[in-house]
């Protein structure tokens, strides 16, 4: 169970024969919400009139991120578009969204966090809404949404990791994207 969302984070993936690295990681927005959904392929094998076989795997996902305000900088960073010289943000027909990564943690209700990172996520240009001001004020906040798949070096798609701010894993979560440690042997 978690609490609240805060630090809200991406790193450009960029990738050569077939090997995924991250540039440094960046604060993309404030957050508000963040909705996951994973979707799986699955195979069932039926023998002698019983399921013999079953196979459940990770086939993609998608993040439909609430944000404060992402800014026009961030925006075109993620969705490949371009930044003048006077910061003005142009968007073109042929712009290329990038590979991020999407970092980002919530808090559990025993002082210690859930700290994610998705691996390997393309941005879709949101949606915009604009409406006049009436009689009582109402915040018109984006929502952007990005897929997300495995990387090709090793199938991963997603870091999870539940610690205190003092862990290990959480003083580097968002200096660098993390790969996988070396593993323990089960005991």
């Amino acid at each position: 169970m978690t609490i609240g969302l805060r630090d809200l984070y991406y790193a450009i993936c960029t990738e050569a024969d077939g090997v995924e690295t991250y540039g440094t990681p960046k604060r993309m927005a404030e957050a508000m919400t963040a909705d996951l959904s994973v979707k799986t392929a699955d195979g069932s094998l039926y023998a002698d009139d019983t399921l013999s076989e079953s196979v459940t795997e990770f086939a993609s996902g998608t993040l439909k991120l609430g944000i404060k305000e992402l800014a026009p900088e961030v925006t075109a960073e993620v969705l490949g578009q371009e930044v003048d010289q006077n910061k003005v943000v142009w968007a073109g027909k042929d712009d290329e969204p990038p590979y991020v990564a999407v970092g980002f943690r919530a808090k559990k209700k025993n002082g210690e966090f859930r700290y994610v990172w998705l691996l390997k996520a393309k941005f879709k240009i949101p949606s915009e809404k604009y409406e006049t001001k009436g009689e009582s004020i109402k915040f018109n906040t984006p929502d952007i949404e990005a897929d997300f798949t495995a990387r090709k070096k090793d199938g991963r798609w997603k870091a999870d990791f539940v610690g205190t701010e003092e862990s290990d894993a959480a003083k580097t979560w968002f200096t660098a994207v993390p790969e996988p440690a070396a593993t323990i042997p089960a005991a």
